[in-house]
């Protein structure tokens, strides 16, 4: 082979051998032709990194693979650099044919041949080592957030006596200032938790021993100046079986060295009230000795029971009214729904709604039955037991013997009515006749005394009947025939039924507002006597001259009547017992307007019984309004 040849065959081996080197190697490989900063060849790496053919990247200019900012100033740099010897290292972002950019670090190096100079650009991928180093500040972020979570203070120290960390509780805790936080030195941080320190003997004890035994682990106390308690904690610090450092860990236990103070306070406190409860023991046994010989002396049935009914303790006059013996009562005990009549339980169940709802009930009348069978009538009052929710304490009274005065009051009431409404009648008349001169003409006296006599005679009339509404009311003889009425047709009645007894006072009705039509439910017959009450009392309490003013209004569904008089308006002492019985705001014999003091009472009957309500306003010095209430029914076509 001639040396012609020869060179040819080598030549051609470098070239081979150069490619073959070029596309086994483990990095992207590009040449770049250093004055055009174009690409003149790539290996296969390369290629396959940036999605492009061996062809396509030859004379495709380095720029358009590249899109850092920085990759600008690095080949000037590197250009003008001249002891950097045309070699660096820097990491840059190369974009894909598709693309799709990614992280590399190159590696710049330069060749020259034949009078051209090129630079040789060794990159490598470094997606996997950026996220490897990303994941490890989130760990090392994750494990400082750790650390200045917990509610200990951390302080690490390394074996050369430097800081290695420390979180922000371990900070707050000592209070440490920003130098000492850059020092990060041992002796100047133990020296400043000593100055801070009252009673740190056993920590720093602790930390001598460590000298000699680095593998100790210790747990001290340290109170410091400002009244705070620490427990720390030290453990030796390990990194694969190699002792690498060592960590305090310090609590703040104040409250619980607090609480320990309180509870030997405490503790002396309870023994103090133990010897005092024993003491109030035996005084509440005496007083409850007492007490219970005060129930039992007590004149009225007292019990106590649960929501279920069942009583748990009841005095001797109880147990006497039920007719059960004391043993049997405490071998067995008692059911007070089983001892009361079947029409005396819905009053019991809704004194215990009340009882839930205002911790009391209103008193109720029921029966009481005996062990023999025998109904006895009592008055029961029911209240929640202080301090429990399910018990309630009761108290009964037996109502036999007042029973039977009712009965004897009602029945003398009965006979001393009817015996003196005959003969009122009779000598009412008379005096009438006498009045009117059927008997001839009288002299000016003898006409003044049966004047006298005539109006005496109808008040104790008027008297008589309301004794005797008022024992029809109370005995359940009152006949209330609730029906349809004209109401505006039954006030004018009831207007010119009065007008006699206003005129002799000087007094004028005049009904002053009402609708068209007022049909109404009620009693028509009682409506009257209720108008009746009202206004003789309105003209009675008017001064000479007046009008009392009678009103009616619709308000949805139910009628409002008013009857106004311009009087002297109801004391205030007087309010709460104007319809009560036997009631007058003069309360001597010598009454000016005179009256039974029982109309009122029976109007409030009547009207609640017609299922209306009842009620007045008044105001001292400018007289009272009167008003009561009934249903309203529906007007039907025919009415006028």
């Amino acid at each position: 082979m001639t040396d012609t040849g020869m060179s040819q065959s080598i030549s051609m081996l470098n070239n081979g051998l150069l490619r073959h080197i070029m596309d086994h190697s483990r990095e992207a490989i590009l040449v770049v032709d250093m004055q055009q900063m174009v690409l003149v060849d790539a290996n296969q790496l390369a290629c396959l990194m940036l999605a492009y053919t061996r062809s396509d990247l030859i004379g495709l200019p380095l720029a358009n693979i590249e899109c850092s900012l920085q990759d600008v100033f690095f080949w000037e740099a590197l250009r003008a650099d001249s002891q950097a010897d045309g070699r660096a290292i820097a990491e840059s972002e190369w974009i894909s044919s598709h693309g799709v950019s990614f992280p590399v670090e190159k590696r710049v190096s330069t060749f020259a041949d034949q009078g051209s100079e090129f630079f040789v650009i060794h990159a490598e991928d470094i997606t996997h080592r950026r996220e490897l180093v990303e994941g490890q500040v989130h760990l090392v972020a994750q494990l400082q957030s750790s650390l200045d979570a917990t509610a200990e203070g951390i302080l690490s120290i390394d074996l050369n006596g430097n800081v290695v960390n420390i979180n922000q509780r371990f900070t707050r805790m000592w209070q440490l200032n920003d130098e000492l936080l850059a020092a990060r030195d041992e002796a100047l941080m133990f020296a400043h938790l000593k100055n801070a320190s009252q009673d740190a003997d056993s920590f720093f004890a602790s930390l001598e021993k460590i000298q000699h035994d680095p593998n100790l682990e210790t747990e001290d106390l340290i109170a410091l100046k400002d009244g705070r308690y620490f427990i720390c904690v030290s453990k030796p610090e390990f990194m694969r079986d190699r002792r690498v450092g060592r960590v305090f860990s310090v609590r703040d236990i104040t409250q619980m060295k607090e609480a320990e103070c309180s509870l030997v306070a405490a503790r002396d406190a309870a023994e103090k009230a133990s010897k005092e409860k024993s003491r109030m023991l035996e005084a509440l046994l005496v007083s409850e000795s007492r007490l219970r010989r005060l129930v039992n002396s007590s004149l009225i049935g007292i019990m106590q029971g649960n929501l279920n009914g069942r009583l748990t303790e009841a005095n001797d006059v109880l147990l006497q009214l039920a007719g059960v013996q004391r043993l049997e009562f405490e071998q067995s005990g008692m059911s007070w729904l089983d001892r009361t009549s079947e029409e005396s339980h819905a009053a019991h169940h809704n004194a215990m709604t009340e009882i839930r709802l205002y911790g009391q009930a209103k008193p109720f009348e029921g029966e009481l039955i005996r062990e023999d069978g025998v109904s006895i009538p009592v008055m029961i009052g029911l209240a929640q037991l202080e301090g429990s929710l399910e018990e309630w304490v009761g108290f009964v009274l037996d109502l036999t013997e007042q029973r039977k005065a009712d009965r004897i009051k009602s029945e003398f009431i009965s006979v001393v009515s009817h015996e003196l409404r005959t003969p009122l009648t009779s000598i009412r008349g008379a005096l009438g006749l006498l009045e009117s001169g059927v008997a001839g003409e009288l002299t000016a006296k003898t006409m003044q005394l049966i004047k006298v006599a005539h109006r005496n005679c109808q008040r104790l009339g008027i008297l008589v009947n309301d004794i005797l509404d008022m024992e029809k009311l109370a005995s359940g003889k009152m006949v209330i025939n609730i029906e349809r009425f004209d109401l505006v047709a039954v006030t004018r009645q009831a207007m010119e039924a009065n007008a006699s007894y206003a005129q002799a006072l000087n007094v004028r009705y005049r009904i002053t507002d009402h609708p068209e039509n007022a049909w109404a439910m009620g009693d028509n017959v009682r409506v009257m006597q209720v108008f009746a009450n009202l206004l003789s009392n309105a003209a009675k309490f008017s001064p000479t001259g007046a009008e009392v003013q009678i009103r009616i209004s619709d308000i949805s569904g139910i009628y409002k009547i008013e009857v106004e008089d311009h009087g002297q308006g109801i004391p205030i002492a007087f309010r709460d017992q104007v319809f009560k019985k036997f009631a007058q705001a003069d309360g001597t014999n010598t009454r000016q307007q005179g009256g039974t003091g029982l109309g009122l009472n029976i109007t409030k009957t009547f009207v609640e019984k017609m299922g209306g309500e009842i009620g007045f306003e008044t105001e001292e010095g400018k007289g009272s309004i009167f008003w009561f209430t009934l249903l309203a029914c529906a007007h039907r076509r025919h009415d006028r």
